[in-house]
């Protein structure tokens, strides 16, 4: 066989292989979406008009709850200031604009929770 036909033959499957993999790759669940299960209950938050601080935590079915971040932080973060911890927390949690269209973190909490409280020891 020719040298030429060889490599057109071997270009071809390349090709056909590539386009196999990414067809098959789109049928996958996106690395960071989380199980169901886990994905926390409230996850959509916005201060509260005229409530300094305070956040509603709105889920899926619509429930809501208020949320104070001060107070998470005075009962669970020994050390770190609640005042800068509110601010930074509300902060994020109120501007949810995806960096990339269509993409979110998983958990705005923990993103929240976890900015606010480096940036605030």
């Amino acid at each position: 066989m020719p040298l030429v036909g060889t490599n057109a033959i071997l270009i071809a499957a390349g090709l056909l292989t590539t386009g196999a993999l990414v067809v098959g790759v789109q049928f996958l669940p996106p690395l960071t979406q989380p199980d169901a299960g886990t994905f926390p209950e409230f996850q959509h938050y916005r201060p509260l008009d005229g409530q300094r601080g305070l956040l509603e935590a709105k889920d899926a079915s619509g429930r809501t709850q208020v949320f104070d971040p001060a107070a998470y932080c005075r009962e669970e973060l020994p050390g770190v200031n609640c005042a800068c911890f509110r601010q930074t927390a509300a902060q994020v949690l109120a501007d949810r604009n995806p960096r990339a269209a269509g993409w979110r973190y998983a958990n705005d909490w923990d993103l929240a929770r976890s900015q606010a409280e480096s940036a605030c020891r």
